[in-house]
């Protein structure tokens, strides 16, 4: 009985896989099309590029560094939402208030830290305005931008 079974198990897995639409398979390095592209080279990198990271963490790195004017409150609320990446609800629960006090603290926090953020950078404009050897950074130039 179990031959017979598993024979029947057997023959059903072979006729699903033919069932299956065959596979093409593509040598990476062999050219596909008409301009002798091999398909590595035309599928894009969608990796960033060195100064997309850099600037990525420029930001972040000024993010971080302002935050600490920010109320220890806000501070908290913002870390926990948007820097560790918690939802409303799990921010909620793990400050112990209602879901409504946490989206007003990170609206509260969002407009405190983006006025911070204009004034610094409006200060430290005024530092390489008289100090025409160091021009604005681009991360000020992104964040100022609003």
């Amino acid at each position: 009985m179990s031959t017979w079974l598993t024979t029947i198990v057997i023959n059903s897995a072979r006729m699903k896989l033919r069932r299956r639409s065959p596979q093409v398979q593509v040598a990476l390095d062999e050219p596909c099309s008409e301009q002798n592209l091999s398909p590595a080279d035309m599928v894009s990198d969608t990796r960033p590029d060195p100064e997309e990271v850099y600037r990525k963490r420029q930001i972040a790195e000024t993010v971080a560094h302002l935050t600490v004017r920010l109320s220890p409150t806000l501070r908290t609320t913002f870390r926990l939402r948007d820097v560790d990446g918690l939802s409303i609800r799990e921010t909620a629960h793990l400050l112990g208030v209602p879901t409504g006090t946490v989206k007003a603290r990170l609206a509260r926090a969002r407009m405190r830290l983006r006025q911070v953020i204009k004034k610094s950078f409006r200060e430290s404009g005024k530092r390489s305005t008289s100090n025409r050897n160091t021009p604005r950074s681009s991360a000020s130039q992104m964040l100022c931008a609003d």
